[in-house]
This record gives C-alpha cells, sequence and structure tokens, in this order.
C-alpha cells in the first residue's frame, strides 16, 4: 500500500485548517487502511496543536521511543489526547459530533472483524481499549470485561479542564500505575529489542547503530496509520516548506484534487480552456506551480451531501452565511445607518466630481448676457454647453480576505463589504464583490454580485473562510480581470489583514525558492498591487487585522488603506478613503 503526495497534502491541510494555523509544523498525521487522509484524526490534530503545547506533549511522547511497552503507551495517548481535544471543540464546532460518531461506527466495524473481546485479550490490549473508548463515543457501555482496564479507559478519557501540563502529569501518573513507565529511570534500561507487530508501509535504510530494527514513518497504531515525521527521519511537510509541482501529479490524482477543490467551493465559473489561459498568462514568476479556481459558489445537491471532508464543509460554509445574516439582523439599524451614511457621503464627496457641469463653448444653449463679448472682443464662447457626468465611467471591484486567518472576524468581515457594496450600488456605482484563499496550490476567488447584478448584494453574506491566502496572485488576478472592463477610472478594495501565506513557493529568475511568507509574501503582493496602480487602477485597503501587521499593510499600501475599528465609523473612514482616491482619478 502506497500514501500518495496527494493524501499527503491533504492530511496536512486538515490539520492546519483545524488548527486554524498555515505555520506549524505537522510532524504526525493519520491515515486509514486505504491510505487515505483520515478526516476525522486529522482534524483532531489539528485541535490538539491548537489548544494544547505540542512541543511539550512531543517531547513527552518521545520519552515512549523504545522502550517495552512503546505501542501501547503511543496508543494511550492518543486515545487521551482525542478525549481531551474533542471535548474543547464539542461545542465550538458542530461537525465534531459528527465526525466522531461517523469515525467510531466505521472503526468498530473494522476493528479487528469477528474477535471477541475476551481473545487474545494481552496481544491486543490497545485495540480492545480503544474499541471501548469507541463505544463511549457512540453512548453505549465500554463492554470491557476486565475492571482494571475499565478503570484504565476512565483516566485516560480526559475532559477539556486540564491545560498541557496537567495532562502530562495525569498521563506519567496513569503510566507508572498500569505499566512499567518511569520518567525518572533511564530511557535504556527500559529498552528491548523487539520487531515490531504492526505493519509497514515503507522502509527506509538503516541508520548507523541502530542493528536490525528498520523504523518507518508510516506504524499502525490502533486507531489507524499514524506518520511520525520527525521521530522516524521522516522529511516535515508542512505549510512553509512545501513545494509541489502538480505537473508530476498522474492524471487521476490531478482530477482528484480538482474535483475535491470544486466540492468544496463549488463548480468552475470559466471553461477548462478559460482556466488554461488564465493560468498560462497569471501563474509565472513568483506564482509558478500555482492554479486557479473561478467560482460562483454553486454547488449540485449531490456535492453537498457528500460525507467527505469537502462535503462537511461546504455544509459548514452553508451555516457560516446563516451566521453571517444572523450578525447582521443583530445590528440592522447600525448597519442602514452606515449604509445611508456612506451612501450620501459618497454621492457628496466622490459624485461631486461626475456631475453634471455647465461649461462656456462656441456651440450649445446661446447665453444671452455674453453676446456683447463676441462683438467686442471677439469671444466666440457664447453658448453654454452642459457635460454630462457619467458613473459608468467608474468602477469598484470589492476583494476580500478569504482565509482562516478571518475566521475571528467572519461575520463582521461581510457585513463590512456588505455596506460598502450597498452603498455604491445605491450611487448606481458599477460593483463587483468577490473573496479569495488558496488551498492545496489552488487560489480560489469565489464571485459574489457582479457589475450589474445589483439584487445580489446579499450573496456577500455567502462569506466564509477556508484555507491560506496568496494574496499576491489574488490581486494579480482581480487586476486581470479590472483590465477587461471598460470603465474610465477603476477602484480595486481590498479587505484582508495582510498577512499573505500559501503553501507553494516562490521561484526566483534564478531558479532558487523562498516560502511564501511573512517578508517575501508582503513583498510580492506590494509589487503586485505597484504593477495593478500601473495600470491605471487605484488600490487601496480596508485593514481588517492586528497590531503586529500594521507594518505590512503600511508597505503594501502607502497611505491608501484604513483601519476600521468601530461599525459606527465606518461610512465616515471609509467615505473618507474614496474621496481621497476619487480626487487622484
Amino acid at each position: 500500500m502506497e500514501i500518495t503526495e496527494f493524501e499527503k497534502k491533504r492530511a496536512a491541510n486538515l490539520i492546519w485548517s483545524a488548527a486554524n494555523n498555515y505555520e506549524i509544523h505537522p510532524g504526525f498525521r493519520v491515515y486509514d487502511e486505504d491510505g487515505k487522509a483520515d478526516l476525522y484524526w486529522n482534524c483532531i490534530v489539528g485541535s490538539i496543536y491548537l489548544h494544547y503545547d505540542w512541543d511539550k506533549l512531543y517531547a513527552f511522547y518521545t520519552t515512549f521511543y523504545e522502550t517495552i511497552a512503546q505501542t501501547m503507551y503511543e496508543n494511550l495517548f492518543w486515545i487521551a489526547m482525542e478525549s481531551a481535544a474533542y471535548a474543547k471543540e464539542e461545542k465550538e464546532r458542530p461537525v465534531f459530533p459528527y465526525l466522531r460518531h461517523q469515525y467510531a461506527e466505521r472503526k468498530l466495524e473494522n476493528l479487528h472483524p469477528g474477535m471477541r473481546i475476551s481473545e487474545t485479550y494481552s496481544d491486543m490490549r490497545a485495540d480492545i481499549i480503544l474499541m471501548g473508548h469507541l463505544r463511549h463515543a457512540l453512548g453505549q457501555p465500554s463492554g470491557l470485561p476486565d475492571e482494571v482496564d475499565q478503570k484504565l479507559l476512565r483516566d485516560l478519557e480526559i475532559g477539556a479542564d486540564l491545560d498541557t501540563d496537567q495532562i502530562i502529569e495525569k498521563l506519567k501518573a496513569t503510566y507508572e500505575y498500569y505499566f512499567t513507565y518511569l520518567e525518572s529511570k533511564r530511557r535504556k534500561t527500559q529498552k528491548k529489542h523487539f520487531t515490531p507487530s504492526f505493519s509497514f508501509f515503507h522502509r527506509r535504510k538503516r541508520r548507523p547503530g541502530e542493528g536490525d530494527q528498520e523504523l518507518t514513518p508510516v506504524r499502525h497504531l490502533s486507531f489507524g496509520y499514524g506518520e511520525h515525521m520527525s521521530e522516524y527521519g521522516g522529511q516535515e511537510m508542512d505549510q512553509a516548506h512545501l513545494r509541489v509541482r502538480f505537473s508530476q501529479y498522474s492524471s487521476q490524482t490531478d482530477e482528484g484534487l480538482k474535483k475535491y477543490i470544486q466540492t468544496y467551493f463549488g463548480l468552475p465559473a470559466l471553461s477548462e480552456a478559460e482556466i488554461r489561459k488564465l493560468e498560462k498568462n497569471l501563474c509565472t514568476g513568483n506564482h509558478e506551480d500555482c492554479h486557479l479556481h473561478i467560482t460562483r459558489g454553486d454547488y449540485t445537491k449531490k456535492m453537498a451531501e457528500q460525507e467527505d471532508y469537502a462535503g462537511v464543509q461546504r455544509r459548514e460554509a452553508i451555516a457560516q452565511e446563516k451566521k453571517n445574516l444572523e450578525a447582521y439582523h443583530a445590528n440592522e439599524d447600525t448597519c442602514r445607518f452606515a449604509i445611508e451614511k456612506l451612501t450620501e457621503r459618497i454621492r457628496n464627496s466622490m459624485l461631486v466630481q461626475m456631475d453634471d457641469q455647465v461649461v462656456k463653448a462656441p456651440s450649445g444653449r446661446l447665453a444671452a448676457n455674453r453676446i456683447w463679448r463676441q462683438l467686442t472682443v471677439a469671444d466666440d464662447k457664447i453658448f453654454d454647453k452642459t457635460l454630462r457626468g457619467d458613473n459608468g465611467n467608474l468602477s469598484v471591484d470589492i476583494v476580500i480576505d478569504g482565509s482562516t486567518s478571518q475566521n475571528p472576524r467572519r461575520e463582521t468581515v461581510s457585513t463590512q463589504g456588505y455596506i460598502i457594496a450597498e452603498a455604491l450600488t445605491r450611487c448606481q456605482i458599477p460593483v463587483r464583490v468577490s473573496s479569495f484563499c488558496s488551498m492545496n496550490g489552488y487560489t480560489i476567488m469565489n464571485l459574489f454580485r457582479d457589475y450589474g447584478e445589483n439584487d445580489r448584494n446579499r450573496n456577500i453574506f455567502r462569506y466564509f473562510t477556508a484555507g491560506a491566502n496568496r494574496d499576491g496572485l489574488a490581486v494579480r488576478l482581480a487586476t486581470e480581470f479590472i483590465r477587461k472592463n471598460s470603465a474610465d477610472h477603476r477602484i480595486l478594495i481590498l479587505l484582508t489583514d495582510c498577512r499573505p501565506n500559501d503553501v507553494i513557493k516562490m521561484k526566483s529568475s534564478s531558479g532558487n525558492y523562498r516560502d511564501y511568507v511573512k517578508e517575501a509574501g508582503v513583498e510580492d503582493t506590494a509589487s503586485e498591487v505597484h504593477a495593478a496602480r500601473m495600470q491605471g487602477i487605484q488600490v487601496i485597503c480596508i485593514f481588517t487585522g492586528e497590531d503586529e501587521d500594521v507594518p505590512s499593510v503600511k508597505h503594501i499600501y502607502n497611505r491608501d488603506f484604513v483601519r476600521i475599528r468601530s461599525l459606527d465609523m465606518f461610512a465616515d473612514t471609509v467615505g473618507s478613503l474614496l474621496q481621497r482616491q476619487i480626487r487622484s482619478l
């Protein structure tokens, strides 16, 4: 059996999404019997990173290595951590009880079929403890016949009230009570030479001093196949250190990834030929090896009902739309006032530049009070001519950062996007609104409404967050679309926290690669913003991030940004920014 690079990437992405952090180094990943990334367990691993100090946990975990009961200690460690992480997430993420129930049912069916719990008890103790734990997860009695193991299971099923240090101390005490584990005992006195009873997916060459034992990154544990990357010499793969060339994938893997992205974000809005053309033109330089997915968030009923990770996440996105609308309605009076005030501010401060103007001209409507100028000073401008203002000469694109770093602000950001779009619509200014994020090497742009779709501003509440964010490529893509409209004056507004971070590295002209994070990502985004401005597009930012990212937003957008601290100040702040931009057109 082989674990493909696609499944390794998917496992890592599940962990990053659950951890809300694309900068961690997931040194442990879980796969099922078919070598597929396990949905539930990788989410659990990500949740452990989110709620606990993984460095401390890992330091404790390494004390099991080459001890007599190593496999038992590892299995029980993960049962305990699954219990703790689930207790933390149960109420915060409604999908977790569903995922846990599905996993427990499936695992119980496949966990040594036909084995009675009284058989081979000593050889399969870890599996039997897991069996009792899975039954508890389904609301059933554990079924463990041994009272000692019943008590052991109760000690392992840790709740949400312990912190990292307390969990480690509890597990130490548990191992010392039930087994031969002694932290104070030198590891070499606990070692044994043994041939593991589990299967290997891959073997690696023996290291000096390892004798006949061959360790591998992928090992069979009671709950699945665990990839212990840093412990057993596997190469770490994380958001900042992964580079994938999709051209090296098989067509089946590539199609599987496309299907995954489509199920997650929606059907493509452009044809294959159009996407290939865009990728050829845009996915170059710093964005080589990247792919694009443009969608309007449409999906079939079958896609929404799929039980895989993408299907579950799609249902969570639908639930997020409801939360966004509820948040808006909870502050509807304030929001409506902000819309009206911003509308008035735009009309008074911006559109005055484009109002009808009466000028003196050699033709037009005769101005009788100026006839004398033709006769005395040979001035032929004795007519009044009206120059019509044309709001159609101005277009505005709103592009919203939809990465997981925006999770705490989802409801606020969707409301802000809606307020701006609604005010511009009332001023009869063509506006287009979309969001962007990146996942598994794809930069996804989700179009909520296009220029002429004035009745679709409510679609902005379909905004949800996922994955990472390749800001530079998003600006490049938005610029490409904006260039194709016929407006004389064009404004691009980005709602972002200015924390570019993506899985695909940047390729320099010399062929070297750099991680698309921090300074490199900021520099690339600043370069794309400058390129857009050189094409006559005014680019401004509504900053949604934290204090630590203020230097980044200044570097990328110079003075052309605002930070909204209160919805009461939204109309005045955004109105002033737009006014400054229109004066420079």
